[in-house]
């Protein structure tokens, strides 16, 4: 009676095994999914131009928490590049730099001025460590920026004027105790999926609809 061959179980086939840069694409393509995601509740059926920022840390002496050096601020024809512009913050995350985006589009390209303003169909806060109230309507979506810190946004049945979005939005912040700072036309968010340099040891930014 023969032996029994000893050789490689069938099931294990090492060039079927996922490698590390499969990996890295398959999980690329999954955080540029959930900030395209988010950018779809907030933007969807409107036109105009998104807005991208990023920048790196400041390592120079007496510079501000959050201070960015280098920054960019490119546009991007909404709904057109949306993929290539998440794709992007996804690239500049990788590239160890804080990466943002603008929560409501614009007329025209090369500026995030409150007078360039398109419409807006969704409403936010950056609450800062403060949580919405439980009587109040809840967020559509969520961001956690940063551990204990998060980003809400309330998609509107139609869209609003950029000036009666600006005053809701603040009543929602200055009622909820939020970053007195980014309620304005113009703010840039953070996209989830990018990494958080703000502090020594970078954290995911985590997060969008529904969450």
């Amino acid at each position: 009676m023969k032996g029994k061959e000893r050789g490689r179980p069938p099931t294990e086939r090492p060039n079927q095994r996922p490698q590390p840069k499969d990996l890295d694409v398959s999980i690329n393509q999954a955080e540029q999914g959930r900030i395209a995601e988010l950018w779809a509740h907030l933007f969807e059926g409107l036109e105009g131009y998104l807005v991208t920022f990023t920048g790196r840390q400041s390592t120079n002496e007496g510079a501000r928490p959050n201070e960015l050096d280098g920054t960019t601020q490119r546009s991007w024809r909404w709904p057109a590049k949306r993929d290539e512009a998440a794709a992007y913050l996804i690239e500049e995350s990788g590239d160890g730099r804080d990466a943002y985006f603008g929560v409501h589009l614009f007329r025209r390209p090369g500026s995030r001025k409150a007078d360039n303003a398109a419409e807006v169909l969704a409403l936010w806060v950056d609450g800062d460590g403060a949580t919405v109230p439980e009587m109040w309507p809840q967020p559509t979506a969520v961001v956690e920026s940063s551990p204990g810190r998060h980003h809400y946004y309330w998609r509107l049945t139609r869209p609003v004027v950029p000036e009666e979005a600006a005053r809701l939005n603040k009543r929602l912040c200055y009622g909820m105790g939020g970053d007195k700072g980014k309620w304005g036309l113009g703010t840039v968010l953070r996209a989830p999926g990018t990494l958080n340099y703000k502090r020594q040891r970078p954290t995911l930014v985590a997060g969008g609809v529904g969450a």
